[in-house]
């Protein structure tokens, strides 16, 4: 999950992972991964915003077209193009509002909630794999470091007696070539020269041997404690690449569910939007839309052509409230059996209580006009109700 390494540094053995305390980049790799994890939901519930922002302006603008087109003189199969164009625009807006939905709240929950079980806390010491990781790799590194330093110092004095040696020949060398120096003077300086040089030689000799002699014993035991070093410190590491390598899986398998969201091109419902978008292009016809101006505005409309209206007689309506009152006081009685009546013209009743017939219907009457110019009826189906005394006649 982290990020690969740009150029590597001058001093690239410096910077290796066996060196003392160059583990910390593998221990802190946790921390980083877990801010990775905050990145990736912040990214994608940005997308999401932008997904849902894309969705209302879709349906902003189909929905200021469609009134706009509804008013224009465009019909038939032309017009249903024209519409078939927001219909498409509506199943669109409603995809990327549903891809905005899944971005935040399928996504981004699955997210933060295997990062709240793969990265657990411990109280006070950041993450529990961290801390873990340290400490085993503190604890393999402790006598690999702790030789490093014994060798480094022995290392250190090695060398200061090798520049003394040089130091001691490079002053008897210009002792010899300094010319100002009588004959006497140089014997004498050549004579103690010697008994010096002799003497520490001797002191060199024996200093260096043990010098050189304890370095070298130093770099034995690094070099045979180089192998345990190794196999310790690949173990801890091993184990840190494996919890990396879940990582890695899991968030490899979240952008791959991510990418299936925002993949619209294999979208099987996007492909019907356009592919009926395009059918309905395609199915505008000419001669259907002329014949459907002609038939909805030119000559092929329906008309009224004049002919002879016959008078219907006008219709007093029926104060039910005055009827029953004045039937509780006078108490009219029904006509036994009724009187077959016919209807003379149509009439629809305006209330439940009403009949409907047509001209020409024969049926019941079982009451009397009342004085507001109605009847009560029934019909041949077995229905009840009033009816206007003036619309029907006696059948003799």
């Amino acid at each position: 999950m982290a990020s690969l390494p740009k150029e590597p540094p001058e001093d690239a053995k410096k910077q290796s992972f066996w060196m003392p305390g160059n583990y910390v980049r593998t221990v802190h790799r946790t921390e980083k991964s877990f801010q990775a994890c905050n990145d990736i939901v912040a990214c994608f519930t940005e997308r999401a915003k932008v997904e849902k922002q894309y969705a209302q302006q879709l349906s902003q603008w189909s929905s200021k077209w469609k009134s706009i087109v509804d008013s224009r003189p465009l019909y038939g199969s032309l017009m249903r193009a024209w519409q078939c164009f927001f219909t498409s625009t509506e199943r669109l807006s409603a995809l990327h509002s549903s891809i905005s939905q899944s971005l935040m709240v399928e996504e981004g929950g699955r997210v933060k909630t295997w990062q709240k079980e793969i990265f657990p806390k411990k109280i006070l010491c950041g993450f529990r794999e961290s801390h873990n990781n340290k400490t085993s790799f503190s604890r393999a590194q402790k006598p690999w470091s702790q030789k490093l330093m014994k060798l480094e110092t022995a290392r250190v004095a090695y060398h200061k007696s090798c520049q003394r040696e040089q130091a001691a020949l490079d002053k008897e060398k210009q002792a010899n070539e300094n010319t100002e120096l009588s004959p006497e003077k140089k014997q004498k300086v050549t004579e103690a020269r010697e008994k010096i040089t002799e003497e520490k030689e001797k002191i060199v000799l024996v200093l260096r041997l043990q010098i050189r002699g304890r370095y070298e014993k130093l770099l034995e035991d690094a070099t045979s404690y180089t192998p345990r070093y190794m196999e310790e410190m690949e173990a801890i590491f091993d184990e840190a690449q494996e919890e990396e390598r879940k990582r890695i899986s899991f968030l490899k398998q979240a952008f791959l569910s991510i990418h299936r969201h925002l993949d619209v091109t294999n979208d099987e419902s996007v492909k019907a939007v356009y592919s009926e978008l395009h059918h309905t292009l395609m199915s505008i016809n000419e001669e259907d839309d002329l014949k459907w101006w002609k038939n909805n505005h030119g000559p092929g409309m329906p008309t009224d052509w004049p002919k002879i209206a016959e008078w219907v007689p006008p219709i007093k309506k029926l104060n039910r409230k005055k009827r029953e009152q004045k039937q509780k006081r006078e108490n009219r009685p029904v006509m036994i059996g009724g009187v077959k009546v016919r209807a003379m013209y149509d009439y629809v009743g305006e209330e439940g209580d009403e009949l409907s017939f047509k001209a020409g219907e024969v049926f019941l009457k079982v009451e009397e006009e009342d004085d507001q110019g109605w009847c009560r009826g029934v019909l041949s189906g077995g229905k009840e109700g009033f009816y206007p005394a003036n619309y029907v006649e006696v059948v003799e």
